[in-house]
Order: C-alpha cells, then sequence, then structure tokens
C-alpha cells in the first residue's frame, strides 16, 4: 500500500507528493495557476 504525503515547498511555489514507493511529484503552482481566471473576462460577449 503505497502512503502518500503532500506538504506546500514554499522555496520553490510547489506542492511536493511524496509515497512510499519512492515517487515524487513536484506541482509547480505558478505554471498551474498562470491560466486561471478568478474574475470575468469583460472582453467576452
Amino acid at each position: 500500500m503505497n502512503i502518500i504525503y503532500a506538504e506546500y515547498n514554499m522555496n520553490h511555489n510547489s506542492i511536493d507528493i511524496a509515497t512510499t514507493a519512492g515517487y515524487l511529484l513536484r506541482i509547480d503552482c505558478w505554471e498551474a495557476e498562470k491560466t486561471l481566471q478568478t474574475t470575468p473576462d469583460q472582453n467576452m460577449p
């Protein structure tokens, strides 16, 4: 059974996810959020 552990890494502005199988996944928050739209686009019809 793989246990998953995740924490925010403020040094890299990322979320690091680790498993007991030895895998590490790093999600870059800037890359994940660069196309995020939080307000309506006023130019859309």
